[in-house]
């Protein structure tokens, strides 16, 4: 898988046990390519382009850009879209089908019961399917990490076993974990076959860690860092 950016000459080749950086000390550079990592596939002024076996692929449909960690969850409406599609196709291929179709059935005697005790004319919904099941249970993935680190491990496994996301941009990820904890994520993403590219606007002190760095400086010139 590559990535480039049709303004600039760089390629980011995502390998198994590589490590990304990305500088942009450029401010306005900096603005558009979050802009273009964040936006979808239609919008016309993005120049990055992701590809695999030399064909271009949907970046909505592999990558994913987190311009703020603290803000990631796995209840987020597509994450929660897609397990409710396998919570769904499990249960119709098991035994928990039937036993679905009993607890429909009780909640419609019980809504029965309940309109024919009242005086007023009321109505409900008659048609609940295994989709509407799972939602009036309210069934989410558990949220409740300790730390951002397993926030974004979790978040990561989860995005990529679920909707094939196999890389991930994040945008001053450096500003909120240590040396440390960025080597415990690269153990994991490599490990797992992700791949994670860091943009940042300044160099780090840890920029001997990465196997593959450019910058863009404030002039909007490219460098190519030698990291052998």
């Amino acid at each position: 898988m590559r990535l480039l950016h049709q303004d600039f000459r760089f390629a980011f080749e995502f390998e198994e046990n590589t490590t990304n950086l990305l500088v942009v000390e450029c401010p306005d550079v900096f603005c558009k390519m979050v802009k273009e990592l964040s936006a979808d596939d239609q919008t016309e002024e993005v120049h990055f382009v992701l590809s695999e076996d030399e064909a271009p692929i949907k970046k909505k449909d592999h990558m994913c850009c987190i311009v703020n960690p603290l803000a990631i969850s796995l209840n987020e409406r597509k994450l929660l879209g897609k397990l409710m599609e396998v919570l769904k196709r499990e249960i119709c291929s098991s035994e928990l089908l039937l036993e679905s179709n009993h607890v429909v059935t009780a909640l419609d005697n019980y809504a029965s019961q309940l309109m024919e005790n009242t005086d007023w004319e009321l109505t409900y919904n008659h048609k609940i399917d295994i989709s509407g099941l799972l939602k009036f249970l309210g069934v989410q993935f558990c949220d409740e990490q300790n730390c951002l680190i397993e926030k974004i491990v979790d978040y990561m496994r989860v995005a990529n076993e679920l909707l094939g996301v196999k890389c991930f941009v994040f945008v001053h990820l450096l500003s909120y974990l240590t040396e440390y904890e960025m080597e415990k994520l690269f153990e994991y993403a490599h490990y797992h076959k992700i791949y994670i590219l860091l943009l940042e606007s300044r160099q780090p002190e840890m920029i001997k860690k990465f196997t593959k760095v450019v910058i863009i400086d404030k002039d909007a010139c490219e460098i190519q860092v030698n990291m052998q």
